[in-house]
């Protein structure tokens, strides 16, 4: 972007924040601002100890109408002095720490310009391990804000949202477009429970049906009169449009498998609650529930620009206020961030074939979709209609799903019709006991026909806490993870989001699972994730990927091992889990780490040899070589803690026992 000559012992430094600044694309100056005001208002700025020469900072640079001062250091030590956790601005800390440098600039041009907020950034260290710590100052606060690992959150394209969160506080764009759903999720459940009757079942699978219904040309709201003379109700109605569009849909030739849906909606058609008129309503409360799903649900779920799993949400919704088998069944609906990350991990591309065999309400295949449509969208050496085309194969032929309960089959199933997928390739069914043309397809090799493995990319969250005896150590996540592995093409990704005791495999049968796994296939990385990402549902979870049908070598082979509990998103009260504005920074730093474009210290990512028995956990390779403070001591035995208690609510209490 811009040329300088950078000298001094702080060089390494200079260059690391100078890449990063090219990589967000915003003009900079180095040692001197260009902006008259601002140079104006460094003189008298001095760092140094009478203070009466000009500041001179690192870099100045402007993205969105805001201002960013930035004071380096190659010492990873001088990141920042506090007393009180007040950033003292006096010499010589001023002089001495890359924090206090900046705050220290910052402090005189707010004071002096038209630049009423400021950032004040201190980064310390080397492409191999650093450090950057943002401050917010203006004229009536200093205030730290969340450590970042990149600037991408400071580019032109997101500063904005970035401003808005970290400084506004307010909610993320994701958790806004969230809000509106969410409030017509609750509002659904209200009235599904007070004018339907309906238990928390059945809600989400209503919904589903409506939303078909709603897909028949022919279907008509105003139609809906409740009962009438020729018997039929509007339940009747209701179901018949469903009947008629999953019969209307045919890809190749093949009409959709629509009986197992028709069976789980045979509910609107006979609820007696339903189909009466409700004199408060003036009208039967399925016909209530169709305006309020097409006014408020309908456009929301048709809208293929973005990968948010509207049913999964209305489910979750509905599951929380009790009484549904979601929890009892270890079904954990993984969050939209997850999914949109482990479709990276995995490199997931138009050319895949994508399978999640423990689909749920189909998140997994809604995100790999929504990634793959996006590459062929971008694809300049493609033309409109070789781009249509390339879109409709995805939908059509290269998604694949299984969920054996019947319910979440049937949201899944409809949020894949909904996006256009009508065939969605989607199996009602137990993943230990699937028919090979799910995952085998046929060739011809030297003239004999035979079968071979055609799913190149696998996705999944398997069921949590199913194998509490030896008897279902078969139903074991470990366990869920090899089975999928074998259905895969060899040099196949998998990528599961399990409990980080799936990692430990301490007892016989998960020891024997983890053997079994290494030699077919390789372990490449296990990412120890935030605590609090299913948050409220007592699990501690870590991604791991594999490739499939390649044995590892025990001898020879790396493994990452990453600690990424600090991914951006933190719990804020009576909102959940939502991102503190650095999730983009963070989470660039990852993929960058993990494809050997960006390095850091072993506190963040090890690489190692492993062994079966061991476990494959950051925590389990790291050590840490700093002397641990009393804090520290305290934070490790609550962390202990915190892992125990998850352990025994999820049926592993055999983890602390000695013996086998």
């Amino acid at each position: 972007m811009s040329n300088y000559q950078l000298t001094g012992k702080e060089v390494d430094t200079d260059f690391m924040v100078k890449d990063f600044l090219d990589s967000i694309g915003v003009s900079y100056s180095y040692q001197k601002s260009t902006i008259v005001e601002v140079d104006q208002a460094l003189v008298g700025a001095s760092k140094s100890q009478k203070g009466e020469g000009k500041g001179n900072p690192e870099y100045i640079f402007i993205s969105g109408g805001h201002l960013f001062i930035i004071e380096n250091k190659t010492d990873i030590k001088q990141l920042e002095y506090t007393d009180n956790d007040v950033v003292i601005t006096e010499y010589p800390y001023r002089n001495d720490y890359a924090v206090n440098g900046a705050v220290h600039y910052s402090k005189h041009i707010v004071e002096k310009t038209s630049f009423n907020e400021v950032i004040a950034i201190g980064v310390v260290g080397n492409k191999h391990y650093y450090e950057i710590q943002p401050y917010y100052v203006s004229k009536d606060e200093i205030r730290k804000l969340n450590s970042i690992k990149s600037f991408e959150d400071f580019s032109p394209d997101n500063i904005e949202e970035y401003w808005r969160v970290a400084i506004k506080g307010e909610l993320p764009k994701e958790e806004r477009e969230l809000q509106e759903v969410t409030k017509v999720a609750a509002d659904l459940h209200e009235d599904l429970r007070n004018y339907g009757n309906l238990s928390n079942d059945f809600k989400a699978t209503v919904v589903s049906g409506i939303l078909l219904a709603l897909e028949q040309k022919t279907f008509a709201i105003e139609d809906l009169k409740g009962f009438e003379d020729d018997g039929a109700k509007d339940g009747d109605k209701i179901y018949n449009a469903i009947e008629m569009y999953l019969k209307s849909i045919e890809y190749n030739g093949r009409p959709a498998k629509y009986g197992i849906l028709l069976e789980n909606f045979l509910y609107i058609k006979n609820d007696q609650t339903l189909n009466r008129v409700n004199p408060s309503l003036g009208k039967t409360p399925l016909k209530y529930f169709v305006e309020q799903i097409e006014k408020k649900v309908y456009h929301h779920v048709k809208n293929q620009n973005h990968d948010i799993d509207i049913l999964g949400k209305f489910y979750g919704e509905f599951v929380k206020y009790g009484g549904s088998d979601g929890n009892s069944l270890g079904i954990v609906l993984t969050p939209r961030h997850i999914t949109s990350l482990m479709s990276e991990l995995i490199n997931i591309e138009p050319d895949d074939y994508v399978l999640d065999p423990a689909c749920g309400s189909g998140a997994f295949l809604i995100s790999a979709m929504q990634r793959m449509m996006s590459q062929v969208q971008n694809n300049l050496n493609l033309n409109s209609q070789q781009k249509k085309e390339r879109i409709e194969g995805v939908k059509q032929n290269q998604l694949y799903g299984v969920e054996l309960q019947g319910k979440l089959f049937t949201i899944a199933t409809t949020n894949m019709i909904l996006r256009g997928d009508g065939k969605s390739n989607l199996y009602n069914g137990d993943m230990f006991h699937l028919p090979e043309d799910i995952y085998k397809k046929d060739k011809v090799n030297n003239g004999e026909e035979e079968k071979y493995n055609f799913i190149t990319k696998v996705l999944i969250n398997p069921p949590y806490s199913q194998a509490k005896t030896k008897a279902l150590s078969h139903l074991s996540e470990i366990s869920f993870i090899n089975t999928a592995l074998k259905m895969m093409m060899k040099g196949g990704k998998l990528a599961a989001i399990v409990p980080i005791s799936t990692m430990v495999g301490k007892t016989k049968e998960e020891k024997v699972y983890k053997k079994e796994i290494l030699e077919n296939n390789t372990l490449e990385t296990v990412i120890t994730l935030n605590t609090d990402t299913f948050h409220g549902k007592g699990v501690n979870p870590c991604i791991c990927i594999f490739t499939a049908g390649i044995p590892h070598d025990l001898k020879k082979k790396r493994v990452n091992f990453v600690d990424f509990t600090d991914d951006g998103y933190e719990v804020r009260k009576h909102t959940g889990l939502i991102s503190n504005g650095t999730e983009k920074s963070k989470r660039e730093h990852l993929i960058d780490v993990l494809n050997g474009n960006a390095d850091d210290g072993t506190k963040f990512i090890v690489k190692t040899t492993i062994a079966p028995e061991d476990e494959w956990l950051h925590s389990f390779y790291y050590f840490n070589e700093e002397v641990p403070q009393e804090e520290d001591f305290e934070k490790t035995l609550a962390d202990y803690l915190t892992f125990q208690v998850d352990m025994y609510s999820h049926g592993k209490r055999y983890l602390f026992e000695e013996g086998e």
